[in-house]
């Protein structure tokens, strides 16, 4: 039994660090799909005919995590508001590698998180430019109701749900992909249904606007229309925090600086040729047409700044933000941007962009041709088409031509380095940023017993010590139990469901962790 525990001790030491909630991996990850947050009227059926149907989305829990305050993001998928393939490119789901891996890390950091699917369906190849922006628009419009339709599921689930999920109704982010990014951004400043009614949304040969609210109901989905169902009325739609990747935003006015918005980040490519990086087109992959004009996540950002809404946003300790020094030699780099003529100053304030050779915009995106093949195969199979799978590969590599799992996630990492220290002060997670110091159990005087244990047990340390958390893991580092919040000097943990063998435990106390070894027997 000894030299067990010396293993132990050694695995430890080798694989825990001082860990802090939201910012570091500290959990394993609970993964529950197709779950339903609503029902709305689609246009994309079968038939053609409008019809209901279940909007879903993928559950991702820390576990073993015991809070129930905890913050939820909700991810939306990129895709053009096409489905995959359909829509010229590998992705547009919630299952593309970048959302789930997106979804996992965060959950393991102690976010619950719900990657969504929302209504899809327009008109892209259509020769009139005013169908394709007036499907596009409405394609968009129907996803900020979903976006918001699905916040409200989630504070309905608090309300009346027992609080299923965990969470806590005010601290939540919704975290666009590409096209997910005009959702993100749009949920958090279409406060005004005069916002859709502008010139550039007016259709140049009748002079009526592409969106009647009789038709697609109002701006948060909560009344009834010919194409809408109302999901969740009476529950608010706000959010505190709005993160995109490479979205836009319909338009400038959308930005008022009101109370009810959300703080903004973000990152976007420079070249990126489908969105634009400060102002410019909307260019779509499936024809490669002009569709509308709007504003980039760096101009979108630079007038949440100037508003005021991003705030709370400069409440990040010095020292705490990773990508601080980088921002600021963005913001002192004026750059020309070949597809518009613009030379702006490249950076500013809680945004990042990335200079990369034209035309990529997606560099967070990977996909395996193998498996691309076989789902090809099953969908020309099922439903008739004659999609080519190596056709739609070299199209992706045209905007991502060095793609791959490794360059994806160095991208992702990048983004949440933007993403986290702005995700704990826009929600008031109480990040503490805090680098713990290993300590001897003697230091604290912390006391375990029974151990070996069979059925719990008891952790206790001497005053003035507090024990806040404590960490169980097993022999190959995973994840097995959570006890957070305890803020005592003494806590009985009881075994639950695991089995007999030796474990690793982490005791946080107030910038102090000390590493320990504990042992269930039968």
């Amino acid at each position: 039994m000894k030299k067990i525990y010396a293993i132990a001790f050694l695995l430890c030491s080798f694989f825990l660090q001082a860990q802090n909630r939201y910012l570091d991996a500290m959990f394993g990850v609970k993964v529950t799909p197709n779950l339903v947050y609503g029902n709305n009227i689609t246009v994309l059926t079968a038939n053609g005919t409008p019809a209901p149907e279940d909007l879903k989305f993928d559950l991702y829990e820390p576990e073993g995590d015991t809070r129930t305050d905890r913050p939820l993001v909700l991810i939306a998928h990129t895709g053009s508001f096409l489905p995959p393939l359909y829509n010229g490119q590998i992705t547009g789901s919630r299952s593309d590698s970048t959302v789930t891996a997106a979804a996992k890390y965060l959950a393991a950091r102690g976010f619950v998180v719900a990657a969504y699917t929302y209504r899809l369906g327009w008109l892209p190849t259509a020769p009139d430019v005013n169908v394709r922006t007036s499907t596009l628009l409405q394609a968009a419009y129907r996803g900020i109701q979903d976006t918001r339709s699905c916040i409200r599921y989630f504070k309905k689930s608090v309300a009346e749900g027992g609080n299923a999920f965990g969470i806590d109704p005010n601290k939540i982010a919704v975290y666009g992909v590409g096209v997910g990014g005009y959702l993100s951004f749009g949920a958090g400043s279409l406060n005004d249904f005069n916002e859709v009614v502008l010139d550039k949304f007016i259709n140049s040969v009748d002079l009526k606007p592409y969106i009647d609210s009789t038709i697609f109901g109002n701006i948060y989905g909560t009344s009834q229309a010919v194409l809408c169902l109302p999901n969740h009325p009476g529950y608010s739609s706000n959010f505190q925090f709005a993160f995109n990747l490479g979205g836009a935003l319909g338009d400038s006015s959308w930005l008022d600086g009101e109370a009810v918005e959300p703080a903004y980040s973000g990152m976007h490519c420079v070249n990126d040729f489908f969105a634009p990086y400060y102002e410019g087109a909307v260019i779509v992959p499936t024809t490669r047409e002009f569709v509308v004009n709007v504003i980039g996540t760096r101009k979108a950002i630079e007038l949440a700044n100037k508003l005021g809404s991003n705030a709370v946003l400069n409440t990040i300790p010095d020292g705490k933000d990773p990508l601080e020094a980088q921002i600021e030699v963005q913001k002192a780099t004026n750059i020309l941007i070949p597809l518009t003529g613009q030379r702006i100053q490249m950076g500013d304030d809680h945004f990042y962009g990335l200079n990369l050779p034209p035309f990529q915009g997606s560099p967070w995106d990977w996909w395996d041709l193998p498996t691309l093949r076989n789902v090809v195969a099953f969908v020309n199979q099922t439903r008739g088409t004659n999609f080519n799978a190596d056709t739609l590969h070299f199209s992706g590599l045209q905007t991502n031509p060095d793609m791959s799992q490794a360059k994806g996630r160095r991208y992702l990492d990048t983004a949440f380095a933007l993403f986290l220290p702005r995700a704990c002060a826009a929600m008031g997670l109480g990040c503490t940023y805090v680098d713990n110091k290993e300590v001897s159990a003697e230091q604290v005087g912390l006391s375990i017993s029974p151990n070996p244990a069979v059925s719990s047990v008891y952790f206790s340390v001497k005053n003035p010590e507090v024990i806040q958390s404590i960490y169980v893991y097993d022999m190959q580092g995973r994840l097995v139990k959570a006890h957070t919040d305890i803020n005592n000097s003494g806590f009985n943990m009881p075994r639950n469901q695991l089995g007999a063998g030796v474990y690793l435990t982490r005791i946080h106390l107030q910038g102090k962790t000390i590493s320990k070894q504990i042992v269930f027997e039968n």
